[in-house]
């Protein structure tokens, strides 16, 4: 069965300025766009944001960041009603999140 590297093969024969602009190509295609959430999903992702909050639970966000979707685990510590920002506390310190890049929320059991 005849095995191919795809462009792997090509990047030595290729001008650096090429292969830059290759990465890029691929970076741009595997890009998504931001989903668009309905009320009931909001309305659902609010409360367990302040149920988490208030419980002082541990939680996985996903959120939107430059075309991605990323993850966060941590605790929520704050949140900002006037600057619509989520404030958490995760291994690496305290993070701001803006609520319009909020995609899901899950409290995470400890047992």
């Amino acid at each position: 069965m005849l095995r191919d590297r795809g462009n792997k093969k090509w990047t030595s024969l290729m001008l650096p300025e090429h292969v830059e602009e290759l990465k890029k190509l691929w970076e741009e295609y595997e890009q998504e766009s931001m989903p668009v959430l309905d009320e009931q999903e909001l309305e659902e992702m609010n409360q367990r944001c302040l149920a988490a909050y208030k419980q002082k639970q541990t939680v996985q966000l996903t959120i939107y960041h430059d075309g991605y979707k990323k993850e966060r685990k941590g605790v929520i510590t704050n949140l900002d009603q006037e600057q619509q920002t989520i404030h958490l506390h995760t291994s690496d310190g305290t993070e701001k999140i803006a609520f319009q890049k909020l995609l899901h929320i899950q409290p995470i059991n400890h047992e």
